[in-house]
């Protein structure tokens, strides 16, 4: 039982839910994995805070006021643009004012600030959900590098595209679309949500047949990869952020307007041959 599937069950089996034959399974797996046991542990944790949380309840007129706040008048399109600044600066009041009070319920609630003191800044951005599916697909993508990409596609209602597609999806030009370097097949893209920004990801195929998987994203953030340690490295003329995934790389980097995130990289070398290649294409693109 790999990491994927074992992740796949550890709802069950911390709640004593699953059968007792993958109940064995995913005991046997957690002995050996240090980062299912993290997922694992992660579960717990949660529940030790959910059952500490209090069971508030909101103020009786609460709901009520954010109701007439948000009821405030639309500007008459009669209004002089004198008085519509003015309407329009009381509607902004206004709403500040309901924002301030749904930022109460919030706190009341209390339940978001305990999950937030638990996952800190852990993943993507903060986002942990982020940085468990792509541990997954680290693990999908060292077995097969297309099952991983249709796991992201599925995650995050991705769609398989073309050049054109990915185009007008973004507002930009992707850098893949104008093809690879030699020794590079462009094998399959996809655009998807992710919940940093909206990316283009593609596999591509080199010419001994191992494939290499190409992220082109509008974000600067360089914790995909969780709590793997991270490295800063001068690869092609650019600062790059590599991680070491088993015999291959992962690196991320600045290029242009963009940043571009690989997986699969043999070496640093090979990284600083896709750094300067990516900065190529990113000047041909803004003349």
């Amino acid at each position: 039982m790999n990491c994927l599937q074992v992740q796949e069950l550890l709802s069950p089996y911390y709640d004593r839910e699953s059968p007792s034959d993958a109940d064995a399974a995913v005991t046997q797996h957690l002995a050996s994995c240090e980062r299912c046991s993290r997922e694992l542990e992660g579960f717990r944790n949660l529940s030790a805070i959910a059952g500490s949380l209090a069971n508030p309840v909101p103020p009786a007129q609460l709901w009520r006021a954010i109701d007439e706040q948000l009821d405030a008048e639309e500007p008459s399109k009669s209004l002089r643009p004198a008085a519509q600044e003015r309407t329009s600066w009381a509607r902004r009041t206004a709403l500040g004012s309901a924002l301030a009070i749904a930022a109460t319920v919030l706190i009341a609630v209390g339940g978001w600030f305990a999950y937030q003191s638990w996952f800190g800044n852990a993943g993507h951005g903060g986002d942990a959900e982020f940085a468990s599916v792509f541990g997954r697909y680290l693990d999908e993508f060292d077995r097969d590098p297309t099952a991983a990409q249709q796991y992201l596609v599925d995650k995050y209602g991705g769609e398989m595209v073309d050049a054109a597609q990915a185009e007008r999806t973004v507002g930009y030009r992707p850098a893949i679309a104008g093809g690879m370097p030699t020794g590079y097949t462009v094998e399959s893209t996809c655009v998807m949500e992710m919940p940093c920004c909206t990316c283009v990801q593609c596999n591509c195929r080199r010419d001994d047949g191992t494939t290499l998987a190409i992220f082109e994203h509008d974000d600067e953030e360089v914790d995909w990869f969780g709590d793997s340690p991270v490295t800063e490295e001068i690869c092609g003329g650019r600062k790059c952020q590599l991680v070491t995934l088993g015999d291959r790389l992962a690196a991320t980097w600045q290029s242009g307007e963009q940043y571009i995130t690989v997986v699969g990289a043999k070496d640093q070398k090979e990284v600083g041959e896709l750094v300067a290649w990516f900065d190529e294409r990113s000047q041909v693109r803004s003349q």
